[in-house]
């Protein structure tokens, strides 16, 4: 089988070995019975699945423990909804436009409060990332985007 190479934004192309390993575990995950599609949220094999990614991606993004890890559902459009819904107390926030999905998620964002665009890269068609300093930002806002 010859394969694709994919580098969407979205899906794109895995090592076979994990593809392999999800097919080998597609009807009982680690021994479980069940699929992790089949498992609940709750059980203790997908917690544990819960916990090991959130040790990996603390240790691989260098994500301090003061931070909170969110999983949540919903592909990129969701999460600007998302963001705002839960994050926005004041009804203010920041962000930095860079491209199309930052321009998107600024967009969603006003529906729920105030934006602050502090720069943006739209006047050379997202081409470079403006400079940013400490000045440029609110002092009163929920979040930084």
């Amino acid at each position: 089988m010859e394969r694709v190479y994919n580098f969407s934004a979205g899906p794109s192309m895995m090592p076979e070995s994990v593809l392999e390993t999800a097919r080998n575990e597609m009807l009982s995950y680690a021994g479980s019975g069940m699929s992790v599609m089949e498992m609940s949220h709750r059980s203790k094999e997908y917690e544990a699945i819960i916990a090991k990614t959130e040790e990996d991606m603390r240790s691989l993004m260098g994500i301090p423990d003061n931070y909170k890890v969110l999983f949540l559902q919903g592909g990129a459009s969701t999460q600007f909804a998302m963001v705002p819904l839960n994050l926005m107390k004041t009804g203010k926030a920041d962000y930095v436009v860079t491209g199309a999905f930052a321009k998107k998620a600024a967009e969603e964002a006003r529906k729920y409060g105030e934006v602050n665009v502090v720069a943006s890269s739209a006047d050379k068609n997202f081409t470079y990332i403006p400079k940013l300093t400490s000045d440029l930002f609110s002092d009163d806002a929920d979040y930084i985007h």
